[in-house]
């Protein structure tokens, strides 16, 4: 089954539901809820999603929603290695470099993103949400 890595910008779209954002965010979420695809993502991740979504909402909801969708992503686990190849690679954007580490770490196949222009070129595919679904869609007609 293929991994789908969830960078922090895609669980903010649906908890969130960020209008322009929520319809393409909420299809690859649903893969996951359907088991056609295994999702996956960080703590880091859902720290730095409570820490947006409550400028916009109340707290337990953002909580509430995290817990809904908690049973349908597995948490990929960040350590030190990673932490240093993050610090040291060729970046300019930190943050994305622990998430990339955690999605190669964590055996994924993707990572959906709404902004791929600081994950690395080579590697594991870097997609949209769109490009994603339009990619599992492609994949499934074969």
């Amino acid at each position: 089954m293929m991994r789908v890595f969830l960078d922090t910008n895609i669980l903010i779209d649906i908890v969130a539901r960020r209008s322009k954002f929520y319809k393409a965010a909420s299809n690859v979420f649903n893969l996951g809820i359907l088991g056609s695809v295994e999702l996956v993502t960080t703590s880091m991740s859902y720290a730095t999603c409570v820490y947006i979504c409550q400028r916009e909402m109340p707290y337990q909801d953002v909580i509430m929603v995290l817990q809904q969708l908690d049973s349908y992503v597995k948490i990929a686990p960040m350590n030190g290695a990673q932490c240093q190849r993050a610090l040291h690679a060729d970046a300019v954007d930190f943050e994305d470099m622990l998430q990339y580490e955690a999605a190669l770490g964590g055996g994924c196949d993707v990572v959906v993103t709404r902004n791929g222009k600081h994950f690395p070129k080579d590697g594991i595919p870097i997609m949209t949400p769109e490009q994603f679904l339009q990619f599992y869609m492609d994949e499934e007609s074969e």
